[in-house]
């Protein structure tokens, strides 16, 4: 199989997953290729993405929106895997997510994510429509390409339903649900356990081997990255936090530059040069 065939780059992701990685999202394709330098493989955010357009996440950016920011990063970084965010797969049936993935394997994703929050009411999907939706998207992707990971995230830790001390049973009673019918990673964002929950990342990440667990990078993640690779983590994402801090540390400079009166600020800018930008943006 050549270098260049998405299969190939499905099955690296999928070996990937043997330790723990960091998997950084893009929100275009010259982030992508930056990000592609630095670590084994380049997520998309759906946030981030439709940030650039002047859009709300949610699946406000639409199915045709997402899938053609995704081509776009998938060719930047061509041969690195690329991780694809669907969000909730902008369908309301199986039938109609699966179709999506489908697209989006055909597009060359090497891996899926599929939400389990209803993006028009903004609470979590009936548990088993969600179920249904999974085992619909893990066929999708076992006809087309059965390397591509589907990493099945649940909101339960994110939307922070019902009372803290009940949400590690909530989110493994759906993360049980999601392995069995088919998904090959398990996503818990929002779950920010301190060094001193050893218990409680066990109690929500264990347990799940041989399935990958990935959590979302954050400055409330107390644990290292190997007590997480310990207790079962395998891949640990950025989400929309890269895009917010590129803008925020833009911002910054901004106000630098007007509170100080002069452009020593903008130093920090040279960092990435005007020359190494457009050779990122569009290489020769």
């Amino acid at each position: 199989m050549t270098a260049d065939h998405p299969g190939s780059r499905a099955a690296r992701f999928r070996h990937l997953h043997d330790a723990l990685f960091l998997m950084p999202n893009a929100w275009d394709a010259a982030s992508a290729r930056l990000f592609a330098r630095q670590a084994p493989a380049v997520g998309t955010s759906s946030a981030a993405a439709a940030a650039t357009l002047g859009l709300r996440d949610g699946e406000r950016i639409g199915r045709s929106g997402a899938l053609s920011a995704a081509a776009a990063i998938i060719r930047a970084v061509d041969p690195i895997p690329v991780n694809v965010d669907l969000e909730a797969g902008f369908g309301d049936t199986p039938e109609a997510v699966a179709d999506v993935v489908g697209e989006a394997v055909a597009l060359g994703a090497a891996g899926i994510n599929l939400e389990d929050t209803d993006p028009a009411t903004g609470e979590l999907r009936d548990l088993g429509l969600q179920t249904e939706i999974v085992a619909a998207s893990a066929e999708a992707i076992a006809r087309r390409d059965p390397d591509v990971v589907l990493n099945a995230r649940t909101d339960v830790f994110w939307n922070g339903v019902g009372e803290p001390a009940e949400r590690p049973a909530h989110a493994r009673a759906r993360l049980e649900r999601y392995l069995g019918a088919g998904a090959t990673c398990l996503f818990i964002p929002g779950f920010t356990p301190s060094v001193d929950d050893r218990a409680l990342i066990g109690e929500v990440v264990g347990g799940w081997a041989p399935a990958p667990v990935n959590l979302l990078a954050s400055a409330a993640l107390g644990p290292d990255r190997d007590e997480l690779a310990a207790a079962g983590v395998r891949r640990i994402s950025f989400g929309s936090s890269l895009y917010r801090a590129a803008l925020a540390h833009a911002a910054g400079l901004v106000g630098a530059v007007a509170e100080s009166g002069d452009w020593s600020a903008l130093a920090s800018a040279d960092a990435l040069t005007y020359g190494r930008l457009a050779e990122v943006a569009a290489p020769r």
